[in-house]
């Protein structure tokens, strides 16, 4: 390969390196639209000392009970607590659009609630050979 031949190619390279980043930033940026929330479920207990910026949450607005509403890539989720028959939890939550009854839906991204204490299963034998 030339010298002359070389440049060129390094050329051409360089403009698909330029037009992959551009994709990539457009991609990025319709991703925040398209991404549907995680919804984690963390303990209870730890809902006065979770870490938001360890799930990319930027908090919005407090009040004395912690969090009240929180950002995740663009979008905003509310701080929501039952108070009937299904028990103790506090989750983070947005409308999504209605149904197709007109009933209003909604994505969670978080949930913080007991865990139960379970036990961990054994691995069996012919799965420990394949990952030992």
């Amino acid at each position: 390969m030339t010298p002359e031949q070389f440049d060129a190619l390094l050329a051409v390279l360089s403009q698909q390196t330029l037009a992959l980043e551009r994709l990539t930033d457009a991609v990025e940026r319709l991703a925040p639209t398209t991404t549907a929330a995680p919804n984690y479920t963390r303990s209870l207990e730890s809902f006065k000392v979770f870490d938001w910026e360890s799930i990319g949450v930027t908090i919005e607005r407090s009040d004395p009970y912690g969090p009240a509403i929180v950002s995740w890539r663009g979008q905003q989720f509310v701080r929501r607590s039952p108070s009937n028959k299904f028990g103790e939890a506090i989750w983070y939550s947005r409308s999504i659009g209605k149904d197709e009854n007109g009933e209003n839906r909604y994505e969670r991204l978080i949930t913080f609630k007991p865990l139960s204490k379970t036990e961990v299963e054994p691995v069996p034998e012919k799965v420990r050979r394949i990952v030992a």
